[in-house]
């Protein structure tokens, strides 16, 4: 039975309140699925309290399960829902690679649904306005950070990579404030680290986007905006290709707000980047 079935299964028994959670879930499934059980009650005009314990009247160990049930029925819904593609071949239509690509399109397509667009754009917004953008991933998660670090780099100003083992990290946390924006990728079961520089920002007020493959993440109480892009008995190799197309939709949010600034940043960086690898070639043929 879905998760919209079982509320309407139970809803007559459900108390005023809870009545009112349980509308605000079966028309806003995204929101749930982005935001806390305090927000949500905010929206719903209700406790945080009444959020919970509607959770329990439909029989859910919090509010975590009532988001993972969200986010499979959505996934259900979309079922069977393809994108349109022409493939030269059926021999190449039927190849192993294809078929992993195949698979990679259709996981985009399943998360298109289960992001939610205000969260996005608010999160675009936060790195626009930022005054430095910190971009933080340990372990695994150290080469997508390093790609998106790199990636800003040739778009706009003050982009640093956090590294948990480096001698500056004490500094860069000290400098962190309200204009800090923070985007963190919690893909790893050991987040340690990771938690502890998180809860400190979180106390600087510094402005948090948690990336995620999975909702149960430790550090998601601690995200001004979350977005976990992971499904139920999903790869780690399944949410990269989804992981890279989100990142993409969000840097040109974030260009979207003005697109004049960042093709100038872009053209002058390249520019420098030019320059800097012809005095690299001339080094070596010994010009100067």
């Amino acid at each position: 039975m879905s998760i919209n079935e079982h509320i309407k299964r139970k809803f007559v028994r459900l108390s005023k309140g809870q009545r009112k959670v349980a509308q605000f879930v079966t028309d806003n499934p995204t929101v749930v699925i982005a935001n806390g059980a305090a927000e949500v009650g905010r929206q719903a005009n209700v406790s945080e309290s009444t959020v919970i314990r509607f959770c329990y009247a439909m029989d859910l160990s919090g509010y975590v399960e009532l988001q993972e049930e969200i986010r499979s029925y959505l996934m259900s819904q979309n079922e069977g829902t393809h994108l349109t593609a022409t493939y030269p071949s059926n021999k190449q239509k039927n190849s192993s690679f294809s078929k992993v690509m195949q698979r990679d399109i259709q996981n985009i397509q399943d998360t298109i649904h289960l992001i939610n667009d205000n969260m996005l754009q608010k999160s675009s917004k936060w790195m626009h306005e930022a005054d430095t953008i910190y971009i933080l991933g340990a372990r695994q998660s150290a080469s997508i950070a390093n790609w998106l670090s790199y990636t800003l780099k040739t778009l706009r100003p003050n982009v640093k990579q956090l590294r948990t083992d480096s001698e500056d990290i004490v500094q860069q946390i000290n400098s962190m404030g309200e204009c800090t924006t923070l985007i963190v990728f919690s893909c790893d079961k050991h987040t340690n680290d990771v938690k502890t520089i998180v809860e400190i920002a979180k106390m600087k007020k510094v402005r948090i986007i948690v990336i995620t493959g999975s909702a149960l993440s430790p550090i998601r109480d601690y995200a001004s905006a979350l977005f976990a892009l992971g499904m139920k008995n999903q790869s780690s190799l399944d949410v990269v290709p989804v992981l890279f197309s989100f990142m993409h939709a969000l840097i040109e949010e974030m260009i979207s707000h003005d697109k004049e600034q960042y093709t100038q940043h872009q053209q002058s960086y390249e520019q420098v980047e030019n320059n800097l690898l012809f005095l690299d070639a001339a080094r070596e043929k010994q010009v100067f």
